[in-house]
């Protein structure tokens, strides 16, 4: 029995040792979190390699762009998005937050819709036992629309730990009207595996980190009704996210995009933490944003001092920024196209995140 107890604690220290760590719900994003990230395009990087107590050196990795991910809170989606996901929806629908979502291929399905999609958001359920995505909103015409799944995708099950995994189905059918007689159909199988753990460099640092592999194969198509054309168009694919979960980062220290094409696998996009975010608490200041909507012309009022105001846009790219040295300030947005935007506003004593619409 001693032995056994003792194996088992040797066991234990060995992992310890290795950097071996559990990744949980208090490591993912949080209602109006924010984390600053760069895109990378070194995409003849190594994503193969894993592994226990693996050791990963990506310090070389070059920064092309820089962006910022946002948990965005589900008043800032409009009226329609909080029936459909706030807390009068049904419990499974209820979301925490959303966020920006890359996974339709909108440039290609666009090309194939007389109505312009701006962008897509993923709905996102954060609780003790998993994360799931519920459903997904469109902007589109100037308009949010918001579709619930009809089967709920796992994208984690909670707490990850190496040698884990899980599969999990996600169905949601996207119908424009009345907007238009167009609809999206998407089918995503997802497998996901916790296959390495130990340490990762990037140019910002290096982490003790869990590795998870994410491969998903989906099926999405498009129904178009014009005049007498009535058809689906599939848009099958295969594709794979590497991800690199540390303890209290909000999102993956490094994560690697892949698709398959052919039979081969290729990095499509490469995004890792910097050091763009202040060490402020969020909404510590308080600031007054109005109108809101608005036609582009904007006030920012605060109690304090404000340094610098930023503006992005919903796929976290910064389409404004602005030093200022006073409590009051008016930004003129007139020439960013219409829809929803964020303004940051940075002060010695904290930052404020507000959600705004240009009409």
């Amino acid at each position: 029995m001693m032995k056994a107890l003792l194996l088992t604690l040797i066991v234990l220290i060995s992992l310890t040792l290795n950097g071996q760590i559990t990744i949980d719900d208090s490591d993912f994003f949080q209602t109006e979190d924010s984390v600053g990230i760069s895109i990378s395009d070194d995409l003849n990087i190594d994503f193969t390699t894993t592994g226990a107590n693996s050791n990963w050196d990506f310090s070389n990795l070059t920064a092309s762009e820089q962006l910022f991910e946002t948990a965005r809170s589900l008043t800032s989606g409009g009226i329609i998005i909080n029936l459909q996901f706030g807390p009068f929806a049904p419990s499974e629908y209820q979301s925490s937050y959303f966020q920006k979502f890359d996974g339709l291929p909108i440039d290609e399905i666009t090309s194939f819709l007389p109505i312009q999609v701006n962008s897509v958001n993923r709905m996102v359920k954060l609780n003790s036992n998993e994360l799931t995505y519920p459903g997904f909103s469109l902007e589109a015409e100037g308009q949010s629309i918001g579709f619930q799944s009809d089967t709920i995708e796992i994208g984690y099950e909670f707490p990850l730990n190496f040698g884990d995994s899980y599969s999990s189905v996600g169905y949601t059918d996207i119908n424009f009207s009345p907007l238009y007689e167009a609809r999206i159909k998407m089918h995503r199988q997802r497998t996901s595996t916790v296959d390495g753990y130990g340490q990762l460099t990037t140019p910002h640092g290096t982490y003790d980190v869990l590795r998870i592999h994410h491969s998903i194969e989906e099926l999405d198509s498009i129904y178009i009704e014009f005049g007498p054309i009535q058809q689906w168009i599939p848009f099958p694919r295969i594709t794979s996210e590497y991800e690199w979960w540390a303890k209290n980062k909000k999102r993956p220290v490094l994560k690697i995009e892949t698709e398959t094409l052919f039979g081969a696998e290729t990095p499509s996009r490469i995004s890792y933490l910097n050091n763009q975010v202040a060490q402020l608490e969020k909404n510590e200041l308080e600031t007054k944003v109005y109108p809101n909507p608005s036609n582009g012309i904007i006030n920012i009022e605060s109690l304090v001092l404000i340094n610098t105001i930023k503006v992005f846009s919903t796929d976290g790219r910064m389409v404004y920024q602005k030093a200022t040295s006073g409590t009051n300030s008016t930004i003129n947005l007139s020439h960013l196209t219409p829809g929803m935007y964020t303004i940051q506003a940075i002060s010695p004593k904290g930052q404020s995140f507000n959600p705004i619409i240009i009409k």
